[in-house]
């Protein structure tokens, strides 16, 4: 949920935020795949034990000063992923430059980050053999990567490096 809190604060608050990198997240809960939204919608307390397996939990046990607080934990992920969301019309207001990365089979489809990174002002016309008609956003789908393992990927760092370097 991470990308979602940053997008939030480069939304809310424009001038906390120079710059931005949204890992796998769409700008509106439309966004995800039909049945990645309709999961995340089941998401609750019921499914705490199941979900002790998930790397999530792993790291969640191995951090926590309550382990048993987990199933309240789930039930609060479960309400959070669970509502409808639509950042269309703030877009426009963030200031700060901003990468998106997604994988090529993430939870949203590469298409809606093409959207996203238009909403922007990305995407709109050639760049330019000289740079002069390139946004100051970037977008990145990595290849053979989906949203449990795109953190992990090799191509992650070497993607977001340049553009936390750029000016």
């Amino acid at each position: 949920m991470g990308a979602g809190v940053a997008l939030r604060t480069a939304i809310q608050h424009p001038h906390l935020v120079r710059k931005l990198v949204v890992v796998s997240f769409p700008f509106q809960s439309a966004g995800f795949f039909p049945d990645i939204a309709a999961q995340q919608k089941q998401l609750g307390p019921h499914l705490a034990v199941s979900m002790q397996q998930s790397p999530m939990y792993q790291l969640y046990s191995g951090l926590a000063p309550r382990v048993e607080d987990w199933p309240r934990l789930v039930g609060r992920l479960g309400e959070l992923m669970g509502r409808e969301f639509d950042w269309t019309d703030e877009l426009g207001g963030i200031q700060a430059r901003v990468m998106l990365l997604v994988g090529d089979a993430d939870m949203l489809p590469p298409a809606h980050a093409a959207q996203f990174f238009a909403l922007l002002g990305g995407g709109h016309s050639d760049g330019h053999w000289n740079r002069s008609g390139m946004t100051k956003h970037r977008l990145a789908i990595l290849p053979g990567t989906t949203h449990y393992d795109i953190l992990q990927s090799p191509l992650l760092l070497p993607s977001i490096a340049p553009f936390l370097a750029e000016g």
